[in-house]
């Protein structure tokens, strides 16, 4: 009976111990670096979980952002409450931006949601104080919202002030920045100044680098090495500097890759151009190269094929390859023929192709001055229809 309670007493002592022990073992682990380390780690996983939850619901539902924007806008910005993104959204509202507009905005540039009232407010001033009204303000920022992430005095005021001293106008300058926003983003220093500068050693003069800036500003927003190496390109082919189709042949050449350029010129040999009325024609038209290989396949065909005409009649009259064929090419193309086959006009192809050049306004002068006037404008304009059709069924 003795050794019955003894080993029984035995036992459930060391069943207390080990009770004991296996407490003091959960105690530790609960109190340890180890375990507060999984504990924190756990709590800023469902905190930052929270906070995406939070950020993407706000941006559908107070941004308008689709579900698939807020999902990618949430990438770049997490808010913890709706203080401060209320303030932005509330801000443009009063600022005149349409809600279409300030959804654009902030799917395009989400952090623009952390950025004070104050901060905004600075850089609509900014733009208030050079001339651009409120209306153009909101087109600038809606069409590059980029804009906003800028410095205003490191970067937006230094390249208003550079490109205002190029083109010697602010007026000019506001001009440019409203058709195209994206010149003010990028730093003068870097791009605008060096390709400027790369012409003026070329010896362009100073009136066409400012026409040029206004009309292909994308243009001297390329790398200056990319840009120079262009220039030396078009130097080689004769072109003169000291006149615009200079910088127009730069431009060709900087809008495509070798492979594409060779293409072209591929296409234009197929046709029966040889090297020199090729360089010819460039150096004429440079724009010749900027037209697509199918539309100068179907402006070729339809001359040499339709007209029966020499390829080497467009070479010598390559803005021919920059000509609508629906608007001008079909139609006036249509009266040409119909003045041949009447015998009103001689197969001066010299004169056919000032036909195709004129304005319009130009063009129907000319034609009422012939007795089948009447017709001539009729079928002219049946084959302007038609051509819209064309266009518009494929």
């Amino acid at each position: 009976m003795f050794n019955f309670l003894g080993k029984a007493i035995s036992y459930y002592g060391r069943h207390n111990i080990a009770a004991s022990r296996d407490h003091h073992k959960l105690r530790f682990l609960q109190h340890s670096p180890l375990s507060m380390l999984f504990s924190r780690n756990f709590i800023s996983k469902s905190n930052n979980a929270n906070q995406h939850s939070f950020t993407v619901s706000y941006l559908m539902n107070s941004c308008g952002l689709s579900l698939e924007s807020a999902l990618s806008a949430s990438k770049y910005v997490r808010l913890k409450t709706p203080h401060k993104p209320d303030s932005v959204l509330n801000f443009f509202k009063k600022r005149g931006f349409p809600k279409s507009q300030t959804t654009n905005i902030i799917k395009r540039i989400p952090k623009v949601l952390l950025l004070s009232p104050e901060t905004l407010l600075r850089k609509l001033e900014f733009f208030h104080c050079e001339g651009i009204s409120n209306p153009d303000t909101v087109k600038i920022l809606s069409k590059y919202p980029g804009l906003l992430s800028r410095s205003l005095d490191n970067h937006l005021i230094p390249t208003f002030n550079s490109l205002s001293h190029l083109l010697h106008s602010s007026e000019k300058t506001i001009a440019l920045i409203i058709r195209f926003p994206y010149i003010l983003y990028h730093d003068a220093d870097y791009y605008l100044l060096p390709n400027v500068k790369i012409l003026r050693d070329s010896g362009v003069p100073e009136s066409d680098i400012i026409k040029s800036i206004e009309s292909w500003p994308k243009l001297f927003l390329r790398h200056p090495k990319f840009f120079e190496k262009n220039v030396a390109s078009v130097k080689e082919m004769g072109i003169n500097p000291l006149r615009l189709k200079f910088v127009l042949a730069i431009q060709a050449k900087c809008i495509m890759s070798e492979s594409q350029w060779e293409s072209k010129l591929h296409v234009y040999k197929k046709w029966g151009w040889s090297e020199q009325e090729w360089l010819a024609a460039f150096l004429k038209c440079p724009w010749c190269m900027i037209t697509s290989e199918d539309k100068i396949t179907a402006i070729m065909d339809f001359f040499v094929n339709g007209m029966g005409w020499e390829p080497a009649v467009i070479a010598k009259h390559p803005a021919l390859t920059t000509f609508s064929m629906e608007k001008r090419i079909i139609p006036r193309g249509a009266v040409i023929q119909f003045l041949l086959s009447k015998g009103l006009v001689k197969s001066d192809t010299t004169y056919l192709t000032t036909l195709l050049s004129y304005p319009e306004k130009t063009f129907m002068l000319r034609l009422m001055n012939y007795d089948d006037a009447p017709k001539l404008l009729k079928l002219y304009q049946e084959k302007l229809d038609l051509s819209k059709k064309t266009k518009c069924s494929v």
